[in-house]
This record gives C-alpha cells, structure tokens and sequence, in this order.
C-alpha cells in the first residue's frame, strides 16, 4: 500500500536581540549647583520611564516604529565571555503510532449516522450496471463517514470506486480479478466485475449481500487511511516478527471488516437488511476469512473472529466497537 508521508513542522521561534549596556571609563564628577542637580535628577527619572515603557512593550509583543540594531561599544581589552546561543524550543511531538492505532479519535465519534439509501437497484451484469451499483453506493457511505469524521474534526476525502474486467493497472500493483481490494496510494477502492457476475449468476440473494459486504469493508480501509490509523498500523509492522506481523494484519482487515459493518447496522432500516439479504449476509459472515482463502495465509482472520467483529460492528453502530488494537490476541485470530 502506498503511505502517505509525513514530516515534523521546520520551524522555531527567532531569538530576541538584547541590547548591550554603554561602556567606557567612569569620569569623575564635577561639582555643580543644587539646582542644576535637581533638574539632571528630574531628567534622569524621565529617561528611565520611558526606557521602562520600551521594555515593557518589547516583552508583551509590540514593535516600536524605529529601532535601529544596538552597536557594540568600542572596548580597549576583548571580552573574553563567549556570547550564549539562544535555545529554540523544539516543535511539539506528534502521536506515535501505538497511540494513533489504539487511542484515535476515531473511536470517540459514537454512533454514525444512518445514509437513508436503500440497496442500488442494479444488478451486476455488466461492468456499467455494476459501475453504478457502486457509484449509488459510494455516495452513502461518504454521507455516512463525512458525518461521523467531521463530529471529531476528522479529514475527509472522497474515495473512487473503479469496477474492471480482467487486469487493472493500480499504483498497488496489478489488479487481478482475485478480490476486492483498496489501494491507498490513490484512495480507490477497485472492485472485479468478473466475481460479482459468477455468484450472481448462482445467487443473486447472496451476490447481493457479498457487493454490500465487501464494499463497506474496503470503505473501512479509506477510513483507516484517513484517521492515519491505516499508515500507523504499516508503520508498527516493520519492527515486528513475521507472526506478529500476521496478527497486525488481522488488526486492520477485521478493523475494516467492523466498520464496513458499522455502515450496514446504522443503515439496516433503509437498504432494507432484512428477509433473504439478511439471511443471506449472516450465512456470508459467518463462512469468511482464512479457513476458505486459497492458498491459505492467516492475514484476514480466521471465521470465528470475523464473525464476532461483524456482529460487534452491526450491532454497535459506532467505531468504538471496531478497536481491534486494543483486543486481546485470542479475539484476532
């Protein structure tokens, strides 16, 4: 997956000029009259008051119109005190990504909004007829996710939705017609026709449920990148071991998987899920992940565990269920 890049702000404060008191040698004071005393002393004091009202407006930010940079006095001997170099306070520190993954404000949202779409009323047996099935989609769950994310002041961007034929060229790689996949280098969620078609061919109860499901999963991917949980959980697995690896794998499908549930529970009363697409769609979540891939790779979860995140998330309606980060291993597996 392609991940964004992040870098530290380059920037500090500039350092405040200090002007350097007069030198010189001290003369011997001469004798004067009383009142000419008394008037050096009354001139003194205005001096000095105003020198105060400069400094003071010098702390508290204002800039007087002119003030030309203080000389340094001419000194018969050097000095010898070598001149301190002002510290810049260093940029604050960004979350790392243990706190990103596990403690994101994503899960502070609470339950999303329902879209108030009903199941797009196409069915995939062309590429245009899937096109649009997803396109109608696409625009209910970014009603759905703009609401939720912008509750925490989230960012949001539109993702695409590209249905194919055969191979697709992605910034992830080729495209192979094996599975629905998200690429987060361009934010595009690409979708095969040619599986579509096949289980609709068979059961067209089921194919709908399988456009429904995996569509709001792969959405849970673009929510993932958006939140910086996505490159945060890339980030972490490059210290790991190959299993541990495996089981952050995990972390992120069933996150997604969860949250593309969270869309299908908060919108239940308008696609409608009910009759033979919910049955069809228990039966599909319950007969989902590493038990039937071929070839086997234990990195999206075994059916066990995609089961329960399915239900948590349908029955939750609010990424707060979603926080496989935090679960213990026994519940990713």
């Amino acid at each position: 997956m392609g991940q964004p890049v992040q870098q530290a702000a380059d920037w500090q404060y500039p350092p405040i000029p200090i002007p350097q008191p007069p030198g010189g040698r001290r003369r011997k004071p001469k004798k004067v009259s009383r009142g000419l005393l008394i008037g050096l002393v009354v001139l003194a004091v205005l001096v000095v008051g105003s020198g105060v009202t400069l400094l003071v407006r010098g702390l508290s930010g204002d800039k007087p119109e002119a003030n030309p940079a203080p000389t340094a006095p001419a000194s018969e001997t050097p000095s010898q005190t070598p001149s301190e170099t002002p510290s810049t306070p260093s940029a604050p520190r960004g979350p790392t990504a243990d706190e990103v993954v596990k403690g994101s404000k994503l899960y502070s949202i609470g339950p999303v909004a329902a879209s108030k779409c009903v199941e797009p009323p196409f069915a995939p047996v062309t590429v245009p007829a899937s096109q649009a099935y997803y396109t109608r989609l696409l625009r209910c769950l970014n009603y759905t996710w703009y609401s939720a994310l912008k509750k925490q002041n989230l960012p949001f961007r539109v993702p695409k939705a590209v249905v194919y034929a055969g191979n697709a060229p992605s910034p992830c790689g080729i495209q192979r017609s094996v599975r629905a996949a998200y690429c987060a280098a361009n934010e595009t969620i690409y979708l095969p026709f040619t599986i579509d078609a096949k289980y609709y061919k068979s059961n067209p109860g089921y194919a709908r449920a399988i456009m429904l499901n995996t569509f709001a999963h792969e959405y849970g991917h673009h929510v993932q990148k958006l939140t910086g949980i996505l490159s945060s959980s890339m980030t972490r697995q490059k210290s790991m071991t190959p299993n541990q690896k495996l089981t952050e794998s995990r972390r992120r499908e069933l996150q997604a998987t969860c949250l593309g549930s969270v869309y299908l529970g908060a919108n239940a009363a308008f696609t409608p899920m009910s009759g033979a697409l919910l049955t069809n769609w228990r039966f599909l979540i319950a007969h989902s992940g590493d038990d039937y891939a071929r070839p086997r790779v234990h990195d999206h979860g075994n059916r066990v565990s995609n089961y329960q995140w399915s239900i948590a998330g349908f029955n939750g309606k609010k990424p707060d269920s979603c926080n496989t980060f935090t679960a213990a291993d026994v519940r990713v597996n």
